[in-house]
Parts: structure tokens; sequence; C-alpha cells
């Protein structure tokens, strides 16, 4: 409920929601950047909008090379989405959106849109242990509860494969890059679940995990190494909210998100 608040608090000022929408126009910038959002606004002012976004998880920063960037996290947004929409009414305002994008979206993506787009950065707060969320990550016990129905297998070493599997059938397969259990996993990521993917080549996947009070675990992905907007691409920016959704309704309450989901597109 806390959460819940600051999250309504965050969303409630004109101003942050603007830097909101400039981050789902083209994610991951700089602070000088979002200023020329607010030209009204100083620095300073820009800065402690930031923060407040950062507290309430609409907004994660992440340091590339010498500069800092900003991403749109949609993971609480998707979960008050969970909390108040059943699956029946998801379907159909799924259907609205879509419409409603299609309808308004322009004809063509600049080569800067597309250039300037080359990962996504989810983050959410759970309240278990960092070894706790290892092993949800780690191990099929937990993973076909959350992830997409799928079993995973991996002796999670750096140079060792990993493979998840729907039902028997390949969904992802890559590569352990770093494994420092309980606090980083860096991982080829090879999506295998549906023949618009299988031609992409592979992206990478990293998940760090802080822990930020005793029994709260921050978890922060970051997806990119995308040679382009391939069809995985656009798939792991929804995949990615779901799962790491159920993975805290999961952890928390040791309920599934959605009691049985039909496994279609993991990410």
């Amino acid at each position: 409920m806390e959460q819940d608040d600051a999250l309504f608090r965050a969303l409630a000022d004109p101003s942050r929601r603007k830097l909101l929408d400039r981050l789902h126009e083209r994610d991951g910038q700089t602070l000088g950047e979002l200023v020329t959002t607010l030209p009204q606004m100083s620095r300073i002012g820009v800065m402690k909008h930031l923060r407040v976004l950062e507290r309430a998880a609409l907004v994660v920063s992440h340091r590339n090379g010498r500069k800092r960037l900003h991403y749109l996290n949609p993971v609480p947004i998707r979960r008050l989405h969970d909390r108040w929409l059943d699956k029946f009414r998801t379907r159909a305002a799924d259907v609205l959106l879509t419409l409603q994008s299609r309808l308004e979206a322009p004809t063509m993506k600049t080569d800067a849109e597309t250039r300037d787009r080359p990962r996504y950065v989810s983050q959410i707060f759970i309240r278990a242990t960092r070894e706790m969320v290892w092993r949800a990550i780690t191990e099929s016990e937990y993973t076909v509860r959350y992830y997409y129905d799928s079993t995973v297998e991996s002796d999670w070493q750096a140079g060792s494969p990993y493979r998840y599997a729907i039902a028997g059938n390949e969904a992802i397969v890559g590569m352990i890059i770093e494994a420092d259990p309980p606090r980083r996993l860096v991982q080829t990521f090879d999506a295998r679940w549906d023949e618009l993917v299988t031609p992409d080549a592979p992206s990478r996947l990293t998940w760090e995990l802080e822990e930020t009070a005793p029994g709260v675990t921050k978890v922060t992905t970051i997806h990119d190494e995308f040679p382009s907007r391939t069809a995985t691409f656009e798939s792991v920016s929804g995949g990615m909210t779901f799962i790491l959704s159920g993975l805290k309704t999961l952890l928390e309450t040791d309920q599934p998100l959605v009691p049985k989901r039909a496994a279609s597109v993991p990410a």
C-alpha cells in the first residue's frame, strides 16, 4: 500500500508525467536531455522530480559507460493493472489500446528513434532475501509458476549453457557470461519460442540483486545488445514486466500471479 501511495503521488504532478512521456517516446536519456522537457525549470528542479519518480520505481537510472541513463520502468504500472483488471477486462482493454495506438502512431519511425532504444531496464522490490530470489530465477520449481510455465536447466557457472523449455520445447537458450550468486547473473538470450523470434541474433540479459533492507531485494533487469528492433526486442518489452510481477507475487504470497496461464511469449 505504501508503494502504491508513492506511485500515485509521483503521477499526480504534471511535470513528472511529462518526464515519463518523454522516456516513453525514447527510453534511456541523460539528465541533460530530460532537462529540455521542462525548459522553464532548473536542472536541480528536474533532478528532484526524477528522484520522486525513482522512489516510486517509475524510473530506473543505470550507468552506461560514462553516462547515467534514465529508463521508464513499466513494472509498477503493470502491477496496478493486474490488481484491478481481471483477465477478461484485460483482453478488452488490450484490444482498445492496440487500436488506439495504431490509429495515433506515426507512419514511420526515424533512424534516430531506432538507434536510441537499444535496451530495456526494469526494476522491482521484493519482500524476500537475495538467496530466495536467486533460487526463484534459477530453479524450475519456481520458474514454472511465474515464467510462462517454463522449466530451466543449467549449472549456472560462467561459460555453461542454459535452456528454458515449455512443455519440453525450447523457448530460450544461451550461455552464462557471469554468475555471482546471489548478486548478479549475466546471460546471452537466444529466443526460440516462435518462428518470428527464432531468426534473431542473441541479445544479453543481466539480473542484478541488491539488498535494500533486511529481507527486501531490489531486482533490476537490463536487456540489451539487440542488433536492431528485432522481433525479440519488441516481445521482451511486455514480457519482462509480467515476469517480474509474477516473481514478486510468487515469493511474497506463495501464489502465482495468474492461476494458470497459456504460455505463449516468454521474455
